[in-house]
């Protein structure tokens, strides 16, 4: 029996009205979010992470420093870095991993909103949507993406073949940074916010092992490796029809 998404829509009601009042009742993002901590000073240091963020200077999927390395910098207690933290990771901004630090998941705390939307639906309509945006963005970079985007693709494609089908790496990285990597590629911001907020919803299936993954790892890395070659070779055609067949298979619902 395949489980559906009756459990994902309940999860998420509540949460997209709370969240969509975070982002847009103030004239910054997470306006409710930031008047709900005590200090002026907390908030200060809230918006000197989220500037970092914003500004690139913490790209997506990089790690952060540690808290006592943010304290020093900032001039902070350790709590007050904690409460920040705990802030842009409500937003989605940011996402703490036990043991191995705290990643930067979005420059945009909208995407959360999105992903609490996509939470109301079925896994299954979240994974059809996915691949049809992982096939749009397979197709722009095929045709418009720079040497530079098919580079870093490479890298990240290169990591995780390293990584021996590890879950994450030492670097924090997982098999989805190359997904990830390929929308942003696509050049069309509207693309990669709406793709961010089906990555969030998805971690969550995946955690709750509502979808799991349909193909291991030597598939994907064969899948990733045909779609660079595509890519590389300037075939919008055949880079869609190769990210249509890989999203199809690389996550799927689970099966009781």
């Amino acid at each position: 029996m395949v489980r559906q998404g009756s459990r994902c829509r309940t999860m998420g009601r509540a949460r997209t009205a709370s969240r969509t009042r975070a982002v847009s009742t103030d004239a910054g993002p997470g306006g409710s979010v930031m008047r709900g901590i005590g200090t002026d000073r907390a908030r200060d240091t809230v918006r000197a992470l989220q500037d970092r963020i914003v500004s690139g200077r913490w790209p997506v999927n990089s790690k952060i420093p540690n808290e006592a390395e943010l304290a020093e910098e900032l001039g902070v207690g350790r709590s007050t870095i904690r409460e920040a933290v705990r802030a842009l990771a409500h937003l989605g901004m940011l996402e703490p991993a036990p043991g191995r630090g705290t990643f930067v998941r979005s420059r945009n705390p909208v995407h959360q909103v999105l992903s609490d939307f996509a939470s109301e639906h079925s896994w299954a309509d979240i994974l059809q949507v996915r691949r049809a945006l992982e096939t749009l963005a397979a197709e722009l970079v095929a045709r418009d993406g720079s040497a530079e985007d098919l580079e870093r693709l490479r890298a990240v494609h290169e990591a995780d073949l390293a990584g021996a089908g590890a879950e994450v790496t030492e670097r924090g990285r997982t098999p989805g940074e190359f997904h990830s990597l390929l929308v942003e590629a696509s050049g069309n911001r509207l693309l990669a916010e709406l793709y961010s907020g089906l990555v969030a919803a998805l971690r969550e299936g995946r955690r709750r092992g509502d979808v799991v993954s349909g193909q291991g790892a030597e598939g994907r890395h064969d899948d990733h490796a045909a779609l660079l070659a595509t890519i590389a070779a300037r075939n919008p055609e055949a880079a869609a029809a190769l990210a249509a067949r890989h999203a199809a298979t690389d996550l799927v619902l689970a099966r009781e």
